[in-house]
């Protein structure tokens, strides 16, 4: 209870509000700590008590009724620290809801006032929208940077630890441009109502400028400040992606704020100059680097106006392949500054590029290096020179007619000219970077494709552009001598561009060991260290085009090795061919031993693992067949062989035993690398009989059937086709009417039918989808990773078992099944093949455990760094395809949306892609944005309609509307789409998409004809 002095003390409190009231905007008012109530000497606009004067009273729960839900705690905990003694002061900022509902920052400070006994009694302070009005930032409701540096200092001088986390939405800028800023503030609306669910309690969220946010990590060790990036980057995934940069504080000594969020901003930096979508800490030598390559943007930009002051061009010679004739030479930029001496291309050229200097550099390079092109051919009429042109200088739309100005000023001719540009470049605009290469073409002047191999293009893309010559760079080159992988995959690469008359030229060449093997595969060009360093003019004119010594002894102890052993040595020899085979990882997992052996030379091309553990022998190269496999053994042959009704020879049954060990075997006649061959296969035999039992005899069938599964190994070369041979082969076997393969989408919970054989007249099973829940097809995953292999004899066993799959075989006229699983490398079960129906063998699950061990050698033992749904995600992609979409320029897609979180993907085929202008690798997460993001914004409640009547009617449904294209700007596109399945956790709609403004449309007119409109 307050005591009478105490009463009368608050009486005159209650006067100096009142007078205050009068001279300001802001909330004065008396908190009576004992009584637990407010007193304000204006209203609040919410229910309170009458206290007969002009005094408003509020109760602790009036206040909390207004406040903030998420900031309650805080603003208790505040007014607790004061009323239990521990602090006599307090100023804090928070929330409260207007009339409106709308978020509202004010501050609240106040002092302790004591009564004659000393005793605190009452708190007299104010709430002001006025101290926070700068400190807000309008459109989000966060507080803004002055109100973040106040918070850091304050909480730096106070001891306070954690990270500061400063974040950036990707490509914000784009999004504004495609679908305008009123969605690009819904977005920036969006992620601070995100942030702020997911900071704790004592942190606090600020938006700095434009798309960039930061959160005050208070108390966050680095785990736990990861854990809250990868918390935002799953929250945000389907608005949008956020890079972050990340600076622990104190740092170090550093107690400016200033400079901290400077170091934050650093990080978020090289998070986007890695790839976006990540997170970087801050790092001291990186941001050194960083200041330092401001200082060096200066310094050569001054370098520029003077005459392009400390800018050399350095000669690196290129010779022809075989014959070293002095070809040309490529020009190469280097820089040497005043303050950090020589610097590498590395460092300067990307500062160039990003700073636009390297369009007025670019073209001093033509003029220096064609001027000194033109003096050379003095000395040698042919002499060729190439020059490197960037992304930056080729968006330039003088390029075409600056190198051909340069060449006339220099007079040297066209076909003398060779124009570098990087491998990545022709895929990103590829009609308009095939329009300049055709426009330099014309005037006889060369283009090259260089670093050929390292970026995105596949080999067939070659015989559509305009180029003249690629560039191998040197990862294929080094040590290509002991790399039978590259040096067969170097051969694909020159056997495709000289079908395409693309000349080869081969960087990076530095020993004479990778020359000879070169060699072998006849490149026009080689370019390296091996013939010369990069350097100055003078010094590649005395030492390449008027040679001296050392360069000459180099040219002739080549030429007399080449001339010596270009007779009796091959590009490798026979005793190497095996390693080029490139699926012989997958025969190297199986249990069963294998190998192949030349039919006439009896040498031995390959052993897998289990031969070479059998014989003890792991480098055969050069063996003969009897040295490997000596005593009682008979000699390969491929003469006395059977012609079999498929074509093919078989020896008679074998059964002899070596190294202890008693083995079924059997060969099969085969042509490999255009020679004769024998493929011999293995199986141990358990057991002390060593005559040929019934068993032996009854397996003959299937031991020459599973033979000729592995022959499909050495046969195919591309994964996809290896596959479905793989899954017709087990049809044909068990003679089956549809063998299927399924993998495992752990994003989306389904099991997905990628790869299947369907006898003739039998229904597709993606018309069931239902079916491969994950719900569905968990307790067979289950028993798959106890028994790998089981046969369900009748569908009228699951009757009982499983409704959901015995309707399942009921639709689909499934009486019996066999299944297998598909395990990864950890042998957890991510995939299954299924075969339906089989008509024979049914006992016989060998085959069928054979094949799945097989493809599951397929799928993991290649080197992919896509991880399995990616691949997943792929393989479904190509199964949208069809030939005729690629002359109608239609995109095929199947969209799938999660019931429970509302996620919404789209799996495109190769056209759709193209059409909805998503990169080749983009996730299907990225292609639906891509597709949805650029729907005209008028349009979007017309196209959730559309889907809407899709899903619940079932109907097959056509749309058309307006999409935003990069170049073309707004077209009419039509879509038709239908669903396809329904689970009760996945939708899948399916259907294509189609530009129609280029489509010519006929129309029908009675008694006449039609027209064309």
């Amino acid at each position: 209870m307050t005591n009478a002095n105490d009463r009368k003390q608050i009486q005159d409190y209650y006067k100096m509000l009142l007078f205050l009231n009068e001279s300001t905007s802001d909330f004065f008012f008396l908190w009576d700590i004992r009584e637990k109530k407010f007193h304000f000497a204006r209203e609040l606009n919410i229910a309170r008590e009458s206290t007969g004067d002009d005094v408003c009273t509020y109760t602790m729960d009036d206040l909390q009724a207004v406040a903030y839900p998420d900031d309650c705690k805080m603003i208790l905990r505040q007014l607790g620290n004061v009323a239990d003694g521990n602090e006599e002061t307090m100023d804090f900022d928070f929330r409260y809801l207007d009339s409106y509902g709308k978020k509202n920052w004010i501050n609240a400070r106040g002092k302790v006032l004591k009564n004659h006994k000393h005793q605190s009694f009452v708190v007299m302070g104010c709430l002001s929208r006025r101290v926070l009005a700068e400190k807000v930032d309008m459109l989000t409701g966060l507080l803004n940077y002055n109100k973040m540096l106040d918070n850091l200092n304050s909480k730096i001088a106070r001891g306070h630890r954690g990270h500061l986390v400063v974040l950036g939405i990707d490509g914000f800028r784009d999004v504004n441009q495609r679908m305008g800023r009123e969605y690009g503030n819904h977005v920036l609306i969006r992620s601070a109502e995100i942030l702020e669910g997911l900071k704790g309690e004592k942190n606090t969220v600020y938006r700095l400028d434009g798309d960039h946010f930061a959160v005050d990590l208070v108390g966050y060790n680095k785990k736990d400040a990861e854990d809250f990036y990868a918390l935002v980057k799953e929250k945000t995934a389907a608005l949008c992606s956020f890079s972050a940069g990340i600076v622990s504080y104190p740092f170090e000594k550093e107690k400016d704020v200033n400079i901290l969020i400077s170091y934050a901003e650093n990080a978020l930096g090289r998070a986007k100059e890695a790839g976006r979508n990540r997170m970087e800490y801050f790092s001291s030598e990186d941001y050194n680097k960083t200041l330092s390559r401001i200082e060096l943007q200066q310094e050569m930009k001054e370098s520029i106006r003077n005459n392009f002051e400390g800018f050399e061009l350095y000669y690196q010679p290129q010779v022809t392949s075989n014959e070293y004739k002095l070809h040309g030479a490529e020009a190469l930029l280097r820089y040497r500054s005043r303050k950090f001496g020589f610097m590498s291309p590395v460092v300067f050229i990307p500062i160039l590029e990003k700073s636009g200097m390297i369009v007025p550099v670019g073209k001093w390079v033509m003029q220096q290096a064609f001027a000194q092109c033109a003096r050379w051919r003095k000395l040698q009429e042919d002499f060729s020179i190439s020059i490197n042109a960037s992304y930056v200088q080729l968006r330039e739309a003088s390029i075409v007619n600056d190198v051909v100005e340069a060449a006339r000023e220099a007079g040297l001719p066209g076909r003398n000219i060779t124009v570098e540009v990087t491998e990545s470049m022709q895929l990103q605009d590829y009609n308009y970077f095939n329009n300049i290469f055709s426009n330099w073409r014309n005037k006889e002047i060369h283009v090259s494709i260089d670093d050929f191999g390292t970026g995105y293009s596949s080999l067939s893309y070659l015989k559509g552009l305009e180029v003249d010559e690629v560039k191998i760079d040197r990862c294929f080159i080094r040590q290509i001598q002991k790399s039978a992988y590259n040096y067969r995959l170097l051969s694909n690469m020159l056997e495709l561009t000289h079908s395409a008359r693309i000349r080869v030229c081969c960087e990076g060449v530095e020993d004479e060991e990778e020359l000879h093997c070169l060699d072998t595969l006849f490149p026009e060009l080689i370019q390296g260290f091996l013939f010369g360093r990069p350097m100055p003019a003078q010094e590649f004119e005395y030492t390449c085009l008027v040679p001296n010594d050392a360069y000459m002894q180099l040219i002739r102890r080549l030429t007399e090795y080449n001339e010596k052993e270009r007779l009796h040595k091959e590009c490798t020899g026979q005793t190497a061919i095996s390693e080029q085979f490139e699926y012989r990882k997958i025969l190297d997992q199986l249990e069963e031993i294998v190998y192949l052996v030349d039919t006439e030379s009896q040498e031995i091309y390959f052993m897998n693992s289990a031969a070479k553990k059998l014989t003890g022998v792991y480098n055969y190269f050069g063996s003969k067949y009897s040295q490997i496999f000596a005593g009682d053994v008979r000699e390969i042959s491929g003469n006395s062989m059977e012609k079999e009704e498929d074509g093919s020879y078989l020896t008679e049954k074998m059964l002899y035993e070596k190294y202890g060990r008693l083995l079924r075997v059997r060969e099969r006649a085969m042509t490999y690398n255009g020679r004769p061959a024998v493929m011999v296969v293995a199986w141990p035999v358990e057991g002390e009989s060593r005559q040929q039992d019934r068993r032996v005899r009854d397996e003959l069938y299937g031991l020459n059937q599973t033979l000729e599964l592995y022959e499909l190994a050495f046969r195919k070369k591309h994964q996809s086709e290896l596959i479905q041979e793989i899954l017709d082969f087990t049809g044909h076997y068990y003679q089956s009417s549809r063998v299927c393969l399924f993998l495992y989408d752990s994003r989306m919970d389904i099991w997905q039918d990628v790869y299947s054989y369907l006898e003739k007249g039998v229904m597709d099973k993606k018309r069931f989808l239902k079916l491969t829940a994950g719900d569905s097809m968990r307790p067979w995953a289950k028993l798959l990773e106890e028994k790998h292999a089981v046969f369900i004899r009748s569908a009228e066993e699951l009757k009982e078992k499983d409704q959901i799959l015995w309707n399942g075989f009921m639709l689909q006229d499934i009486y019996n099944c066999m299944l297998c699983s598909i395990c990864d490398q950890n042998h957890k079960v991510v995939g299954l093949v299924c075969v339906d129906n089989a008509d024979c063998c049914r006992d016989d699950l060998f085959l069928l455990k054979k094949a799945g061990r097989l493809l599951e050698n397929v799928l993991f033992c290649q080197n992919e760094k896509t991880d399995m749904t990616e691949r997943l995600h792929r393989y479904v992609e190509k199964t949208l395809d069809h030939n005729i979409l690629s002359a109608t320029l239609m995109g095929l897609w199947s969209i799938k949306i999660n019931k429970a979180s509302g996620q919404v993907v789209m799996l495109a085929d190769d056209n759709m892609h193209l059409l909805i202008e998503a990169d080749k690798d983009a996730s299907p997460a990225q292609c639906y944005r891509n597709w949805f993001e650029n729907i005209h914004p008028d349009y979007i409640h017309y196209i959730h309609n559309v889907m809407d009547t899709i899903i619940t009617t079932g109907q097959t449904v056509e749309a058309s509307y307006p999409w935003k294209h990069s170049e073309r700007g707004w077209v009419n596109v039509r879509c038709v789409g239908v669903k396809t399945s329904e689970t009760d956790k996945i939708i899948t709609i399916e259907g294509y998409h189609r530009l129609i403004d280029d489509m010519q449309q006929m129309k029908a007119v009675p008694d006449s004809g039609y027209t064309t409109q």
